[in-house]
């Protein structure tokens, strides 16, 4: 898809998601989907969660209208279903007590059957680690305000300007949901993503990683702009380990969370500061592929 088509649905899947919020938001509120903060939270007061459902529909409605134009770039399905399942299983989350577990195999199985459709037993296999790495990763980082909205609208502009693949629909996708959702979050947060959009956009950079793999193009470029997630959340994990703790269990010690409650730091400027750095990496990717005549 050219560039200006991108910017279209990028444009659409905003519009469709922040009209979308206040109905996701008045249904939260009416069925008390709520997040209490205790010891461990970064939010000090009961929020909404799950407006990851307000993407999900944007995204959806925006990838059908796309699918449906005529001479447009065919809308890459079978990634689109395992997002959408992701995002289900996510909901389910929200709304009752999921074991970690259970919650784990459910994301690998998911990888590895939409690796087996996308591509060969290399592809499902990538996807039964991948997915459950990249989800878990968003969904461990998606701590305060904003910094999942800016961070994966960051990789989404990254993934679209480089990509030769399906992945850089599925990245205008993301950029445009995101953006989408940030009034609802951001400065003062109306309602959370929840495991719904924490798992949404984790699954949208793994179907993206499957998707670049099967065509033989450059996961890397998928991977780059997530480096700051992904470092963190293993400098985190690795720590806990070292002390014998659980690591399944509710936490503030992420370097996100240490940050924000410092002096003059807080939840938009450190959001702010793991988007940056997440742009800085997949800048460089493509800098570097660029460079070496790969796109």
């Amino acid at each position: 898809m050219s560039a200006p088509g991108l910017l279209a649905v990028g444009a659409g899947a905003a519009v469709a998601t922040c009209l979308l919020a206040p109905l996701v938001l008045m249904l939260l509120r009416r069925f008390q989907v709520v997040d209490v903060p205790n010891h461990r939270s970064s939010h000090h007061r009961p929020t909404l969660r799950g407006g990851g459902l307000a993407v999900l529909g944007g995204v959806l409605l925006v990838a059908l209208v796309t699918d449906l134009l005529p001479y447009a770039v065919s809308v890459p399905w079978v990634a689109v279903a395992g997002c959408v399942l992701l995002s289900a299983l996510g909901l389910s989350a929200d709304l009752t007590d999921i074991g970690p577990l259970s919650r784990f195999v459910g994301q690998a199985l998911i990888g590895a059957a939409v690796g087996s459709l996308l591509g060969d037993w290399l592809t499902a296999l990538i996807g039964a680690i991948a997915v459950p790495v990249l989800v878990n990763a968003v969904n461990f980082m998606d701590g305060i305000n904003g910094i999942t909205a800016l961070t994966m609208a960051a990789w989404g502009l990254v993934v679209a300007t480089g990509s030769t693949s399906g992945a850089a629909l599925l990245a205008a996708l993301t950029v445009g949901g995101a953006l989408g959702f940030l009034p609802w979050n951001v400065p003062k947060a109306r309602m959370f993503l929840g495991d719904s959009g924490s798992y949404l956009f984790g699954g949208l950079a793994a179907m993206a990683l499957l998707l670049e793999q099967s065509a033989g193009a450059h996961p890397a470029l998928v991977l780059a702009p997530l480096v700051p997630y992904l470092a963190d959340t293993g400098f985190t994990l690795l720590r806990r380990a070292r002390r014998g703790e659980r690591l399944t269990e509710a936490h503030r010690e992420h370097l996100y969370q240490r940050l924000s409650r410092r002096s003059g730091w807080g939840h938009v400027s450190v959001a702010s500061l793991w988007a940056f750095a997440a742009l800085a990496c997949g800048t460089l990717a493509v800098a570097i592929v660029r460079q070496n005549g790969m796109l």
